[in-house]
């Protein structure tokens, strides 16, 4: 479950992000959910069921957003080598900062969901050896996994990491009653520092190595 090309700082604030990202969707977009791609799978059988079509696109926008992303993600981790969580991060940030402006209104706009799905989609992918990083019912199933195996170590991590989830949702509460929609751009800034993180995790990796030779 470690994963040492990602120092877990930067991991606690994946999950932080994750927390908040949730938090702010339940709150702003109750129909198109950024992040829970199996709750819009669903919602596209019911709409199906119910023979309501129109409220299929929107949906299947936002999954398509997010699959696209996820997908360009690890293209692009898988040649940069060391630097994957750095460039993955980078964009992940971006892509939150630009669904921040059309972010007007109590109800995030279909745009903003979008960007903050292909974010998601993106940061997904930051670690190559583990895909799915901020998939809450995977980790828990791997932490489980980890303390029956002895493994004390990983199940802590795992621990650690759902605590970070929580205290990101909870953050994001006062966030979006203190700055609105300018709440994105702190989930931006925290995807920043993730990206600083990594990068410096792998420039001290790559000097370790090089005078290792």
């Amino acid at each position: 479950m470690l994963d040492r090309k990602i120092p877990f700082p930067a991991f606690a604030l994946l999950f932080m992000v994750a927390g908040a990202t949730d938090a702010l969707i339940y709150l702003h977009s109750r129909d198109l959910l950024a992040v829970y791609m199996t709750g819009n799978s669903s919602h596209i059988g019911r709409h199906i069921g119910e023979g309501d079509w129109a409220g299929i696109a929107p949906l299947a926008a936002i999954i398509a957003a997010f699959f696209g992303a996820t997908t360009l993600g690890a293209w692009i981790g898988m040649r940069v080598g060391r630097w994957r969580p750095t460039v993955i991060l980078v964009l992940a940030a971006l892509s939150m900062s630009v669904a921040m402006p059309f972010a007007h209104g109590e109800e995030y706009p279909f745009i903003t969901v979008l960007f903050i799905a292909s974010s998601m989609g993106v940061l997904n992918q930051v670690s190559g050896n583990e895909s799915g990083v901020t998939f809450l019912t995977g980790m828990m199933i791997r932490t489980g996994r980890a303390f029956a195996q002895g493994d004390f170590r990983a199940g802590l991590d795992g621990l650690l990491r759902w605590c970070a989830l929580v205290a990101g949702a909870a953050l994001a509460i006062p966030l979006n009653t203190h700055m609105g929609a300018r709440a994105l751009l702190v989930i931006a800034a925290m995807l920043a520092l993730g990206a600083v993180f990594t990068l410096w995790n792998a420039l001290v990796g790559r000097h370790r190595a090089r005078h290792s030779t």
